[in-house]
């Protein structure tokens, strides 16, 4: 984490604030190019200086004993036995990094560990990428399988499927938990008397969250207006230029920068509507954080079918409307149908909200310490 411009910062905020509610000491690492006012706001320490999880000129051993030298480098003075040391985006390479970290440390300073999965990368590209991802867990099992204190991992993700798939690749069943972020601050909301609906699109554009749609779909919609944010994650140079002149639509508002918490905020209780064009793959088995969020303030949501969007909209945990298939048609149609029916989903909205702000980065840590209490009685 170095900005805003993810969930990471909403994250780590949540946590700062609740462990000092609960009483709790909280040592957060963050990169060490992290903008300052980041670095401030949340009390971190920017010293995490190797990331080299997705450098794959290098193998995968020699990914993890760099992210390993950086574990003994940073941590191991901080750290104490008991300590609780979390990683809540974690890849095969951080899992088998910490699990090889833990063996190594004396019976001193052995901590708890959180592994938290959030996503299925293995699945998203060819048949040739999956099984070089299928070998390098094949080693994190492995390590799993010869660690010292093995019960002091906690592997934990955030779909009942991935946990199914993660249990395979692991030899060890990962807990399904609440995605930790601070639902509970969430406030619901009602946008201002305009008789124009608003359909917001916030966060960082990439490929795989169907930014590429979004002109065609600004194009193809009436009667609404949009809130579209254009901070670019990982589109090429002609997708950030095409998208970005959504700016000239009459009925579009940008946000060209990654937005603080505060300003974020306030956008999405401007918004009547979140609409999220996701790519079907990446996002079967992998949440959302904006969508929580979200769904935490009583917004109703137009997703793309087969994802776990719209699978908690197809199980009465959220409200919204489900697209046809993923075209900016479909979409456009979705928007209309969500607008037909808009006061009905605002109230379905608002009574499903008070689930998801009862969940978030509080139940998570309750979860974490119900495990550390479990393991340490067995």
């Amino acid at each position: 984490m170095g900005g805003y411009s993810s969930h990471h910062f909403n994250e780590a905020d949540g946590f700062k604030r609740e462990l000092a509610r609960r009483g709790r000491e909280f040592v957060l690492l963050v990169n060490r190019s992290a903008q300052p006012d980041v670095v401030a706001k949340l009390n971190a320490r920017a010293v995490l200086d190797e990331d080299p999880t997705f450098r794959l000129e290098w193998s995968f051993e020699e990914r993890s004993k760099r992210f390993l030298k950086m574990l003994h480098r940073r941590v191991d003075g901080l750290v104490r036995r008991d300590d609780c040391v979390m990683l809540t985006i974690a890849t095969q390479l951080e899992a088998h990094a910490l699990t090889r970290w833990l063996s190594e440390l004396p019976r001193r300073k052995k901590p708890w560990i959180v592994i938290l999965f959030l996503s299925d990368r293995w699945n998203r590209s060819t048949r040739e990428e999956y099984a070089r991802q299928v070998a390098e867990f094949t080693q994190v099992r492995s390590a799993i399988a010869s660690a010292e204190e093995p019960h002091r991992l906690i592997f934990c993700t955030v779909t009942a499927s991935l946990a199914a798939e993660l249990s395979q690749l692991l030899g060890v069943r990962p807990d399904v938990v609440e995605t930790p972020l601070p639902f509970s601050d969430a406030r619901v909301t009602i946008s201002d008397s305009s008789s124009v609906p608003r359909v917001a699109i916030l966060g960082g554009t990439r490929r795989e969250k169907g930014s590429y749609l979004i002109p065609d779909i600004v194009r193809a919609c009436r009667d609404v207006e949009f809130i579209v944010q254009l901070t670019n994650n990982t589109l090429t140079p002609d997708e950030v230029a095409t998208l970005a002149r959504v700016a000239y639509e009459p009925h579009v508002t940008t946000i060209r920068e990654a937005m603080t918490k505060s300003d974020y905020e306030a956008m999405l209780d401007r918004a009547d509507i979140g609409l999220f064009p996701y790519e079907v793959i990446p996002y079967r088995q992998r949440t959302s954080g904006v969508f929580g969020e979200m769904v935490a303030r009583g917004k109703p949501a137009v997703v793309t079918p087969g994802t776990w969007m719209a699978e908690q909209i197809e199980n009465g945990r959220a409200a919204g409307v489900i697209a046809e298939d993923v075209t900016a048609e479909a979409f456009a149609r979705a928007i209309a149908r969500c607008v037909a029916e808009l006061p009905a989903l605002r109230e379905r909205a608002r009574v499903l909200s008070e689930e998801w702000r009862r969940g978030g980065v509080a139940s998570f840590l309750d979860y974490v310490d119900a495990q550390i209490a479990n393991r340490q009685r067995s």
